[in-house]
């Protein structure tokens, strides 16, 4: 669980854009993914170094589709579970699900123009045709080379910075005596 004040960080953390490198470097238990917020979230290259950053773009689609999903589900009567099923069902038309996907894709495109990358083509969210398959694909590979040499970039400054520990590439460890302050309004991680 993440605990925000803002719909920024939840509308990158929903995105493809954050799934790619999830799918990437989580584990695995059977067939189902593990997120380890060590794997997946310490290392994600957020638009802004700092996740809490709030983007006016990504808050103004974050909510709209919290919003949207939370009362679809409230109204259907089911999870998130069964209501990501149904939204990567290419035989479900429901409207609901097709205005949910319509939103997954604007929150897409909006997270990309927030890393500067509104360059890259979003493909649909629910893949129906072979052609949508292999633009999900170039999609993704796009995506994640990005991500990785932004990453590279930031662990660069941040090393530059004294922010690391050269011999484990870790955040450098904060002296015990200066308490870390949280910005106002902004929530923590934890």
């Amino acid at each position: 669980m993440f605990v925000f004040e803002s719909s920024s960080a939840f509308a990158v953390l929903q995105s493809r854009i954050h799934e790619f490198w999830a799918r990437l470097l989580s584990s695995s238990l059977e067939d189902r993914l593990r997120y380890a917020t060590s794997d997946c979230f310490e290392n994600f290259p957020f638009p802004k170094p700092d996740p809490r950053t709030v983007i006016p773009e990504l808050e103004d689609i974050g909510e709209k589709l919290y919003q949207a999903r939370a009362n679809y589900m409230v109204q259907t009567d089911q999870g998130l579970t069964k209501t990501y099923n149904k939204l990567k069902d290419p035989s479900c038309e429901d409207q609901p699900i097709v205005e949910l996907r319509v939103l997954h894709e604007e929150m897409d495109r909006a997270v990309l123009k927030a890393y500067g990358w509104d360059d890259i083509a979003v493909p649909p969210y629910c893949i129906k045709t072979e052609d949508d398959q292999k633009a999900l694909q170039a999609f993704e590979d796009e995506v994640i080379d990005r991500l990785y040499v932004l990453n590279a970039e930031r662990a660069r400054e941040e090393e530059r910075l004294g922010l690391t520990n050269k011999k484990n590439n870790k955040p450098a460890k904060k002296s015990k005596s200066k308490k870390s302050k949280t910005p106002e309004g902004q929530g923590e991680l934890f």
